[in-house]
């Protein structure tokens, strides 16, 4: 049997960021750390929302990214 501790949580952005000279979508990707375990895709989502209005670039991903530490009981 085994278990798990949460151990951290971020939220990755991911923005468009112009064109390159070959005409491919360039990327910027900004992490937000300090994310609570039990954050839900809601609050995600809206925290999200408030922090591309703060800048220019439109957002194309986010997600939540989590460790955990995994250990026999």
């Amino acid at each position: 049997m085994a278990a798990s501790d949460f151990k951290n949580a971020s939220i990755r952005c991911t923005f468009e960021n112009g064109m390159g000279e070959d005409g491919k979508l360039l990327k910027k990707v900004k992490s937000y750390h300090h994310v609570t375990e039990t954050a839900g895709a809601t609050e995600i989502f809206e925290v999200a929302t408030v922090l591309t209005n703060l800048g220019t670039k439109p957002l194309m991903f986010l997600e939540k990214q989590s460790a955990e530490s995994i250990y026999a009981v």
